[in-house]
């Protein structure tokens, strides 16, 4: 008892953290605009805090493409609507393929960490996007 109210004295609760992650925007692969704004993930203040999850929500562009674009962000929620009629709980470290219900159907994909402070890194899901990713689009788009 004594110990519990120590450490509610000192880090003020026994259950809430600030998770510290990126927010921004970028890409992984061969992006073809030259000219174009560098990824805003390279400024390091770009950044915001939650309690729950960094999400890192990538956009798989088209099949053929040979980049992803991503943004990184933080995610207040224990759940995510998948689809218009999904409703799914949300992990540590897992992917979730996300559809709105426009026609056609656009799709990305949110991957959620919490166990770092800025685990929504660029470099944090580059195998993802640029190799599985692109694969599964394509197999979905069919």
């Amino acid at each position: 008892m004594l110990l519990e109210i120590w450490i509610l004295l000192v880090f003020g609760s026994i259950d809430t953290y600030a998770l510290n992650c990126y927010q921004c925007n970028g890409w992984h692969g061969d992006y073809p605009l030259r000219y174009s704004t560098s990824a805003t993930c390279d400024n390091r203040n770009n950044q915001c805090q939650t309690t729950q999850y960094c999400v890192k929500i990538i956009d798989p562009m088209a099949p053929g493409v040979n980049y992803v674009t991503y943004k990184s962000d933080c995610f207040y929620q224990t759940q995510i609507q998948v689809n218009p009629t999904n409703l799914s709980y949300i992990q540590g470290k897992t992917c979730f393929p996300y559809q709105d219900g426009s026609a056609p159907v656009k799709r990305w994909y949110y991957c959620f960490c919490n166990d770092r402070d800025y685990c929504n890194s660029a470099i944090g899901f580059g195998w993802v996007s640029s190799i599985v990713l692109p694969l599964v689009y394509t197999f979905l788009s069919r």
